[in-house]
């Protein structure tokens, strides 16, 4: 984004859905981006191979945000990577969530993003080195990238918004393996990727836990940005967590106040450092709640793979998977985190 071009964000209470977008839209000046016939890419939140309220971004809003981009271009692309860890394909989610019925009825490409040619890009973020597998087309074909996240915690990075939504374009089903200098690695994906759009999908929230379960929360929000960051950090705000007080993890395992992706993505550039600097129609606190997440005995165990390479492919890739799996099931995961296995269980099966 050049300099120029001022930070937005609106946030409305949904009445009309298609009619509400449309203004949100227009108050970000959103055809500065989507031109037309401009190629646009949706990116959305399947982490899961079928609705969830709270968990998966609402099929009928990404229906009615595809129909408003039609008006402008005929050019456009939803997209997903398969699930972590061989648990579902982006196939079955697509077909969980309705995506066929509906990208067909409207012209519209699906894509799965683990099947399409990838390179790996490389940078240095904030002194680190990092590097990012990312399809080819949307490093080559793509004017304006869209992420259409959840309003939602996630235990192990505190909320998961417009920029975590963006690991979705990592097509390594085990990109759970390549979760170590995280915040840097996201930042380096959406310098890469550049979405000028984010619309934020707060119809129903996710509080407790996160990503893949926890306790959905009427908020009936659509929170729409011409910048990532602006965006996260609203978000953040209005689940009651500023950004500085996410708890993200950094190198080996250590906290550190200010090390989470929104932070260093603003520090990159990408985006403002704070709120004052962030056009907004009306004053967020009035939405605010106070969410939380609970860490279980395994989240704390998981912290280890998180931020080790070596502990993650012991855990996800080697001999001992099966008996780790099994010693976790009988001994440490919770009746919730047994119930989500037992989900995607059926879908690895198949």
């Amino acid at each position: 984004m050049g300099k120029d071009q001022e930070y937005s964000a609106n946030i409305t209470t949904i009445s009309n859905l298609k009619k509400d977008l449309k203004e949100s839209l227009e108050f970000i000046e959103w055809e500065k981006f989507v031109k037309k016939n401009s190629k646009v890419f949706v990116k959305p939140n399947f982490t899961f191979p079928y609705h969830q309220e709270g968990i998966t971004t609402t099929p009928y809003l990404l229906k009615n945000l595809l129909e408003v981009l039609k008006e402008r271009t005929d050019h456009i692309i939803v997209g997903e990577s398969n699930g972590g860890n061989h648990t579902f394909t982006a196939d079955e989610s697509f077909s969980g969530h309705g995506m066929y019925k509906i990208c067909e009825e409207l012209d519209v490409k699906l894509v799965n993003l683990s099947k399409l040619p990838s390179q790996f890009v490389e940078d240095t973020i904030q002194g680190k080195k990092v590097k990012v597998q990312v399809p080819n087309m949307l490093l080559e074909e793509i004017d304006c990238f869209i992420s259409v996240p959840v309003l939602k915690v996630h235990v192990m990075t505190g909320v998961t918004l417009g920029m975590k939504n963006l690991w979705g374009c990592y097509p390594d089903t085990m990109r759970g393996m390549h979760h170590q200098h995280l915040d840097y690695k996201l930042t380096l994906l959406n310098k890469i990727l550049n979405p000028k759009i984010v619309v934020i999908d707060g119809i129903s929230a996710l509080d407790g836990h996160g990503p893949m379960y926890g306790e959905p929360v009427n908020m009936n929000l659509l929170i729409t940005a011409n910048n990532v960051v602006a965006s996260d950090m609203l978000g953040a705000h209005i689940m009651g967590m500023p950004p500085k007080k996410i708890n993200h993890f950094n190198i080996a395992g250590m906290r550190s106040k200010r090390a989470n992706h929104v932070a260093v993505a603003a520090e990159e550039g990408l985006g403002p450092k704070g709120l004052d600097e962030v056009r907004m129609n009306q004053d967020w606190r009035q939405f605010q709640r106070d969410f939380k997440f609970n860490k279980t005995l395994m989240d704390k165990l998981l912290i280890l793979p998180f931020n080790s390479r070596l502990i993650s492919k012991i855990i996800y890739d080697s001999v001992f998977r099966r008996a780790i799996i099994k010693i976790a099931d009988r001994t440490i995961k919770n009746k919730d985190e047994l119930a989500m296995d037992e989900t995607l269980e059926k879908y690895w099966r198949k």
